[in-house]
Parts: structure tokens; C-alpha cells; sequence
């Protein structure tokens, strides 16, 4: 991981950890009161911030390694455990604190004191998360991976979001890290160019460090068609490991 991406995750995971120690503090505080309810809202609070902070320990020493599952027909790669777990339980905490402070801020009963001015402000970030966070766990729960990368002889499929995106070997026209001006894509990013100028990005980071040694594999099977039997059989993922 570069430098100054792995300093600002750093000092992200020390923020993020930091606030977590204090909800759990809180937490702590309030099941002593036999307040329930509100320590489970802080508690929510310290596992969302946890979250972001567990996956940091395999993100910055760089030790990230995809799951790959291999058949007849191709290779789907998944997210580090190490990093998807965390993430998904992260967001199931802050529902459950978004949930609950729906419930008892209205109703008077939520023990953790409250700013004046937060009283309006945090009902509607509580919903704007809920809104948020509901259908994307179903989506993840349901396709039991927040993505994932398939690639077999005759093209690739990624899942990212709310729909796959898919094209033919044949289309593509350059696999790099980088979309042209005057989109963006992060710096872990897969992106694909194909022959109708549509661009297609993919982050990598939760598949191996900095998603370099994924995209390289994308590219090689790409730039050699020969080789593309290695996905059918096993092979592509020890040409993976070989390559970290």
C-alpha cells in the first residue's frame, strides 16, 4: 500500500477506534444502569466504528488474500474474510443503533444524553441509515458477498452494486488503473476499456493489496487468450498467489 494512502488509513482506524472505545464505554455504562436498550445503541455504535477498523489490520501490513473458487467453466474470486466480515457486521451495528434511536428518542426513553441541537439531526441521520443500510445487507446477505469477480475463457463478470456488469474478452480494449478524464476511480480500482468507449470499474482492495495483483491477472488473461484454460481448471489461482 503507498505511503500516504496507508497513513490516512492509519489515522482513520485510530479515529474509528478511538469513538469505538467510547461507545463501548458508554455502552458499558448504560447495561450497569440497566438501561438496555440505550447501551445497545452505543454498543451498535462500537461495533460500526470496529468495523473500520479490523480490516485495517490486513489492509495496511498488506496481507490480503481473496477466496477463489474454481470450475469447469471458470474462476470466481471473493472478498478477504478478513475485511468483509467486519464490514457487514459494522453496518448490521449501526442499524441496530439507527433502529433503536428511532424508537426511544421520540418516546423520551433514550438514556445517553442527547445535544439540543442534535435532537432533530439524529432521528433523520438515523433514518437516512436505515434507509441506506436495510436493502444493501439484504443484497449482500442474499448474494452472500458484498462482490465478486468471475472471470472464465469467454469473458468477465463483476458484481458490485445492484446490478452485474459483463463483457467478451473480444470487447475489451485496455484493463488498467485508471478511467479516463474525466471520471475517477479509486487507486485499487480494475478499470476496463472496451472497443464502445464504456468504462467499467471494479474495486479491488478487499481481493489482494491494493488490487494490484488482481488487476494484473485481469489484464494477463486478457493480453493472452491462451492462457485462459488456466481458469478452468485451478491454475488461475495459483498464478495469483504465485504473483503477491
Amino acid at each position: 500500500m503507498p505511503l500516504m494512502k496507508s497513513s490516512v488509513v492509519v489515522w482513520s482506524a485510530v479515529a474509528f477506534g478511538a469513538f469505538a472505545a467510547f461507545t463501548a464505554v458508554v455502552a458499558c455504562v448504560q447495561f450497569a444502569r440497566l438501561e438496555v436498550p440505550s447501551a445497545l445503541v452505543a454498543l451498535g455504535g462500537s461495533i460500526f466504528c470496529l468495523g473500520f477498523v479490523i480490516p485495517a489490520f490486513k489492509s495496511v501490513p498488506g496481507r490480503v488474500k481473496p477466496r477463489v473458487r474454481s470450475d469447469s467453466d471458470g474462476t470466481t474470486f471473493l472478498p478477504d474474510r478478513g475485511i468483509e466480515i467486519p464490514l457487514q457486521v459494522g453496518m448490521a451495528g449501526a442499524l441496530m443503533s439507527s433502529v433503536l434511536v428511532l424508537i426511544l428518542l421520540p418516546a423520551g426513553r433514550l438514556a445517553i444524553p442527547v445535544p439540543p441541537n442534535m435532537r432533530y439531526a439524529l432521528p433523520f441521520t438515523a433514518s437516512f441509515l436505515v434507509v441506506g443500510i436495510v436493502p444493501m445487507l439484504w443484497r449482500n446477505l442474499r448474494r452472500s458477498s458484498m462482490s465478486r469477480l468471475r472471470l472464465t475463457e469467454r469473458g468477465f463478470e463483476y458484481l458490485e452494486g445492484w446490478r452485474p456488469q459483463s463483457a467478451d474478452w473480444s470487447s475489451v480494449e485496455d484493463v488498467t488503473s485508471q478511467a479516463p478524464q474525466p471520471k475517477k476511480s479509486p487507486p485499487s480500482a480494475i478499470v476496463v476499456i472496451l472497443s464502445d468507449d464504456t468504462v467499467l470499474s471494479f474495486t479491488a482492495s478487499s481481493y489482494t493489496p491494493g488490487g494490484v495483483a488482481l488487476r494484473n491477472l485481469v489484464q494477463f488473461y486478457w493480453r493472452h487468450p491462451e492462457a485462459r484454460g488456466e481458469l478452468t481448471d485451478g491454475r488461475a489461482a495459483e498464478r495469483l498467489v504465485a504473483s503477491h
